[in-house]
């Protein structure tokens, strides 16, 4: 399903959201008491006219609640929820570029809320995800194996990635080989290290790494054996490797928050496989109801090229 084409139908009420971000913070509304889910902070949107883009109507409905002319919109996913009185299918687009000053037109109070408080604000029940979906950062980082053997390495990689303190950072920690103690002494050595990463862990990891992680990594092997996904809490997180249409679905299935889909150009950990090109990429990503990072040979300047093939960041070893 093409994120751009409106698909509506007598059942389902489409709706265009915007994640407006700045300087780590989200612009949020406040729902008056008097519609529905009323008194609960929402993000910025509305409904999708018959006919028209979500795009188009997303830019709309902004200009027309906030008065502000947004810029390349990016995709991020799409929540369908099943409210007793109707349903509704939320397209959520993340937005950081806009020209003018957000103002609440239709009377509607406006926050600016640091993206980690939004776990404690109280929003209508189809919104949730997106709360979640706010967190994920453009970059995410993964380990290189090495790490297992040596963790007085772990500086040096860092550096040599561009993991700069007090930016959203967030690392796999993949380790395929370690025993369950070496795992659980990189992830710590990691956490001690640097408290301010966003730490995943493999999704086979020993249970004493819980209280340092901020998700689970799922290999599309273990993916597609998994049946449900359990989440300690709701700032739980879980992602998933992907590589081809079938584990993709499978993986939107079972409510992954994120998908790594690749490997979209050649790389020297798998000369043997045959990469999917921009061109394989854009069309599987463009089958993802949840954010896609481009996995495979990606650099920093590849972000672009990632965004602009329907992905919503990069996943890769070797930023440098």
């Amino acid at each position: 399903m093409s994120q751009d084409l409106n698909t509506l139908n007598n059942k389902i009420v489409d709706v265009a959201v915007g994640l407006i971000v700045q300087d780590g913070q989200a612009l949020l509304a406040k729902r008056a008491e008097h519609q529905h889910q009323g008194g609960r902070f929402e993000f910025p949107g509305g409904k999708v006219e018959t006919g028209e883009l979500v795009t188009a109507a997303l830019a709309r409905e902004l200009h027309e609640e906030l008065g502000i002319e947004i810029h390349t919109p990016q995709f991020i996913q799409r929540l369908t929820y099943h409210y007793p009185e109707k349903t509704v299918r939320l397209h959520v687009y993340r937005i950081e570029s806009f020209d003018g000053e957000p103002v609440g037109r239709e009377g509607q109070p406006l926050h600016w809320v640091s993206l980690a408080q939004l776990f404690e604000l109280n929003f209508p029940d189809a919104n949730r995800p997106i709360v979640r979906a706010a967190q994920l950062p453009q970059r995410y980082s993964i380990t290189s194996d090495l790490i297992a053997a040596e963790l007085d390495a772990l500086p040096a990689w860092l550096a040599e990635q561009s993991i700069e303190k007090e930016t959203d950072a967030w690392v796999y920690v993949r380790l395929p080989n370690a025993s369950s103690t070496v795992y659980e002494t990189a992830v710590k050595h990691l956490s001690m290290l640097r408290p301010d990463l966003n730490l995943v862990a493999a999704w086979d990891a020993p249970e004493s790494v819980n209280e340092f992680i901020r998700g689970r990594h799922l290999t599309q092997s273990a993916l597609l054996a998994k049946a449900d996904l359990v989440r300690q809490s709701e700032q739980d997180f879980w992602f998933a490797a992907c590589h081809d249409e079938a584990s993709m679905a499978h993986a939107m299935k079972l409510g992954v928050d994120a998908m790594m889909l690749g490997a979209v150009l050649a790389t020297p950990t798998h000369p043997e496989g045959k990469p999917l090109g921009w061109d394989g990429f854009a069309q599987l990503a463009k089958l993802s109801d949840v954010p896609v990072y481009a996995l495979g040979g990606m650099q920093p300047k590849d972000l672009t090229e990632a965004r602009t093939n329907g992905g919503f960041g990069i996943a890769g070893m070797r930023f440098i």
